[in-house]
């Protein structure tokens, strides 16, 4: 497989409403997201035992603000833009995940990030994941 430099961003679909990165279309305007085992020390088996770190959880200003220094801004301005795709970088180390290239990349195409109504990261999945054949 080839370094994490040659890789484009997976296309991010979150259909996680409450989240402050949330944009209708079903699009993420973090700069970076992080998929991590839902359990610390416990690795992911399925889409359910995962969760995007990155989630936060639109509760009024103060917590906005705490999540602008992870704001993708030039995603951010062309996302109104029709048939314009926000990509941001994924970290991800679940590495049960046939997606997942030594360095914590993610290497799917796409992925898709789900919890409508989410009040926590634990209530999110990353349900691109796909057990590694071991």
């Amino acid at each position: 497989m080839t370094p994490r430099t040659q890789h484009a961003n997976p296309i991010v679909k979150c259909i996680v409403n409450t989240c402050n990165h949330y944009l209708p279309g079903d699009k993420c305007v973090a700069e970076n997201i992080d998929i991590l085992n839902e359990e610390v020390n416990h690795m992911s088996q399925n889409a359910e035992q995962t969760m995007c770190k990155t989630f936060a959880q639109k509760s009024g200003i103060a917590n906005y603000l705490g999540t602008l220094d992870n704001k993708n801004w030039d995603g951010l301005v062309s996302a109104f833009k029709p048939g314009t795709q926000i990509t941001p970088t994924v970290t991800c180390i679940v590495d049960t995940c046939k997606y997942w290239e030594q360095g914590d990349v993610c290497i799917a195409e796409s992925i898709e990030v789900t919890g409508h109504d989410s009040r926590e990261c634990q209530d999110t999945n990353c349900q691109t994941f796909a057990k590694r054949n071991e």
